[in-house]
């Protein structure tokens, strides 16, 4: 006696081949959309089960493979463009990684001070200001440094060697520079941006996600650097 619940359609196949197959037609299942392939076998099959006496007319065929055409063509542009941003990505990567060693200038005023190298910065007066004043603070607040010019304009370059206002060395750390100044008789503070090494740079998947990590200083985005010098 057979027993009828033996599936003899499993006879000479592999069990990873049968679970392959099943996986194959659950996702062909699953899937609520139709590709090229699918859209032709629906096309020959409406043809061949057509009435004689009123066939599919010629010119609706042609323009339903027209649109047929264009979706596909629209798939191919998208794909190659992903290809395009990706390699864009992996240049720009390749070229924020160049930037370890570089100094770049930041939108802080505040900056590291190795205990050696001069500390420089860029001090903005705009149109112009009178009576200006820099101070230097360290970590803790304290003013260790104080300057003043009687005039200046524009983006001013200034550079602190690293010694208080009796001419002391100061340690390495983080030290502010604070500029302030008259314009049209009122005091105004003047924005100022300092220089920083790169130490790493932390690769993201655009130039907007990349950040760099500044010795001493900390992490910064790359999109926040105004300036790259050697």
């Amino acid at each position: 006696m057979s027993d009828s619940s033996f599936d003899y359609s499993s006879i000479g196949k592999t069990s990873s081949y049968i679970a392959s197959q099943e996986a194959a037609s659950s996702s062909k299942s699953s899937s609520n959309t139709l590709d090229q392939e699918d859209f032709l076998k629906l096309l020959t099959t409406q043809l061949s089960q057509q009435d004689p006496t009123s066939p599919v007319d010629n010119t609706q065929m042609v323009n339903t493979m027209s649109q047929l055409s264009v979706v596909q063509s629209l798939g191919t542009i998208s794909s190659n463009m992903s290809n395009i941003v990706s390699a864009i990505s992996s240049s720009s990567a390749l070229s924020a990684s160049s930037l370890v060693g570089r100094t770049v200038l930041t939108d802080s005023s505040t900056a590291y001070y190795d205990g050696t190298n001069a500390l420089n910065a860029k001090i903005n007066a705009g149109n112009g200001a009178d009576n200006l004043t820099i101070t230097i603070t360290d970590s803790s607040g304290q003013v260790v440094g104080s300057y003043t010019a009687s005039s200046g304009s524009g983006s001013m370059d200034f550079s602190w060697d690293g010694t208080d206002s009796n001419g002391n060395k100061l340690p390495a750390g983080k030290y502010t520079i604070n500029a302030s100044g008259t314009q049209n008789g009122s005091a105004v503070a003047l924005p100022v941006s300092t220089y920083a090494t790169v130490g790493s740079v932390t690769l993201g998947s655009s130039t907007s996600d990349t950040t760099l990590n500044l010795i001493g200083y900390g992490d910064v985005k790359l999109s926040d650097v105004t300036e790259i010098s050697n």
